[in-house]
């Protein structure tokens, strides 16, 4: 297969040709950890696990962030609020569950922070409440059920798993009605929250000058300059283990404030603006940097950008000599964008080729499954196979080493649903079945150990697979940007969480360990066929 990968003579030519020099302002990924959006790829509160949550402001400017939380299947909204930063401010929340019992107990948000937070958790007499007093915000299931209701299931556990992305709206300052004053701790530590409350109030309720953001939105609102960084970490306390990761961090997504009301559905990942006509991407790839710019009303496509790789690829243990136990997360943080038939109809939009649809059929009950290449090997370079397969077809193709897939691998590794927990070497997993670490009900099991591999590395591809007679299907592709390129593969993003059991440690005792590692990946771009 003959690749066209831009060299960099030819990218910066389509940089030049979209009217823009390679200094130009546009979105990429901070590889220090920093932006105006930050996506969080997963959350748990599955198999007794909470999700501790922080997001930092690192700048002496005020911020307007909207928070939003995503269920994992179709990623439909189980809570999202406005959060006002003052400079050099840290939020922290935790995600939690009263019980394992499913299907009524949902995930609950949970803060004692004293941040500006709209709807406001801390002290909200309106909201239930724990013994220490603490109150606390259930995830709902508004977004998926009666007039917004889609195949998938309509119960509050569909909540109890997912992802989450953080959207700088803009800066707050102290041009009109003195906001930055207002998100100053006083003395005793405590912002003026009440005036962030009453800006938002109806009319009817306050005059203009206390409502001065229903009026007006922008009021003492600038456009987002960035500086947010976060952590998670998924706490077992059962087990004793804790798993971190930092979230993606995209810089530039907006050049105009987004600062909306609380209950809007306004700003999402595809409000990202780098003009007023266009949402510009920049992405390294093969050690060159591409520019890809897409109309504004495709800006979904520009944040794709950042996020499509051809493959990504892992280690897994999971050998009962070190009680190992491997999960990958692989979450499509744009996927609702092209597959939601709310949002799309009925057609889904490329990358994607499947819609999560409206209405249950025999043939799909809640997912927008895509096409996946697997390939397994040990820590000694083997087995002399790899697995490649298409779950559209009834046969093994050939693999990249010219072998034929083994026939004991008869499951594919679709990826079902927005977020995605990759399990390695456990049991069949029933529908209802939870995962060994994570406790994910949106679970694909790769059963290495039908080929004698226990610890190793993995990689699932999303762009091309040769077949039988040579030829190639294009699995997975982007729409071309304004100057015909394509990025190719899927949006995607995740970790790989892994635990260890040592009993040799002291007698009767048991010592776990656990932690959490950045997926490696590939990207190409391609040029339009000559």
């Amino acid at each position: 297969m003959k690749k066209h990968i831009l060299s960099a003579s030819i990218a910066v030519g389509l940089v030049m040709a979209a009217g823009l020099s390679p200094a130009t302002q546009a979105m990429s990924l901070n590889a220090q950890g920093t932006g105006q959006a930050l996506i969080f790829p997963y959350y748990t509160v599955n198999s007794a696990n909470q999700t501790l949550l922080s997001v930092v402001n690192g700048t002496e400017a005020g911020k307007a962030v909207r928070i939003r939380f995503r269920e994992a299947r179709n990623a439909r909204t189980v809570f999202s609020a406005n959060l006002y930063l003052s400079p050099f401010d840290v939020w922290t929340a935790s995600i939690f569950s009263l019980s394992e019992t499913a299907p009524s107990n949902p995930g609950n948000l949970l803060t004692f922070d004293n941040s500006c937070m709209l709807p406001r958790i801390k002290n909200n007499l309106n909201l239930p409440v724990l013994s220490n007093q603490r109150r606390y915000q259930p995830f709902t299931n508004y977004a998926y059920t009666g007039a917004s209701n889609d195949a998938g299931p309509d119960t509050l556990d569909r909540t109890r798993e997912g992802y989450f992305e953080m959207i700088e709206m803009g800066e707050v300052v102290n041009r009109d009605h003195n906001t930055l004053n207002a998100l100053l701790p006083d003395t005793s530590g405590i912002p003026n929250c009440q005036q962030i409350e009453r800006a938002w109030l109806p009319l009817s309720v306050e005059p203009p000058n206390v409502a001065y953001w229903t009026v007006n939105a922008m009021a003492d609102i600038d456009p987002p300059r960035g500086g947010l960084f976060g952590v998670v970490s998924i706490v077992d306390a059962l087990a004793g283990t804790m798993m971190s990761y930092q979230p993606d961090a995209i810089d530039a997504f907006s050049s105009i404030a987004l600062h909306t009301a609380p209950n809007a559905a306004q700003p999402t990942l595809a409000d990202a603006r780098t003009t007023a006509t266009t949402a510009v991407a920049q992405v390294f790839t093969d050690g060159r940097l591409i520019t890809s710019t897409y109309p504004v009303e495709r800006a979904i496509d520009a944040v794709s950008a950042l996020f499509m790789q051809d493959e990504v690829f892992n280690e897994f243990v999971t050998h009962a000599n070190v009680g190992g136990a491997s999960e990958w997360v692989l979450t499509m943080p744009t996927k609702y964008a092209y597959t939601d038939e709310a949002i799309v109809g009925q057609t889904a939009i490329a990358p994607f080729t499947r819609i999560f649809p409206i209405t249950a059929s025999a043939s799909n009950t809640g997912t927008a499954a895509v096409d996946v290449r697997r390939n397994i090997f040990d820590r000694e370079e083997g087995p002399t196979v790899s697995i490649s397969c298409n779950p559209a077809y009834d046969i093994f193709f050939y693999c990249d080493t010219g072998f034929p897939s083994p026939p004991v691998i008869n499951e594919f590794p679709l990826l079902r649903w927005a977020s995605n927990v990759v399990a390695f070497n456990q049991a069949p997993q029933s529908p209802d079945a939870a995962s060994t670490l994570l406790g994910s009900k949106v679970t694909i099991n790769i059963p290495a150990a039908d080929l004698n591999v226990f610890d190793g590395r993995a990689g699932l591809g999303f762009h091309s697979l040769n077949t039988f007679d040579g030829s190639l299907i294009h699995l997975h592709r982007l729409r071309p940007d304004q100057a015909g390129g394509i990025w190719n593969g899927l949006p995607v993003t995740g970790f790989w969480a892994v635990s260890y059991t040592n009993g040799q440690l002291t007698p009767g005792v048991l010592s776990n360990y656990a932690a959490a590692y950045k997926h490696r990946g590939e990207n190409t771009f391609s040029l339009p066929p000559e």
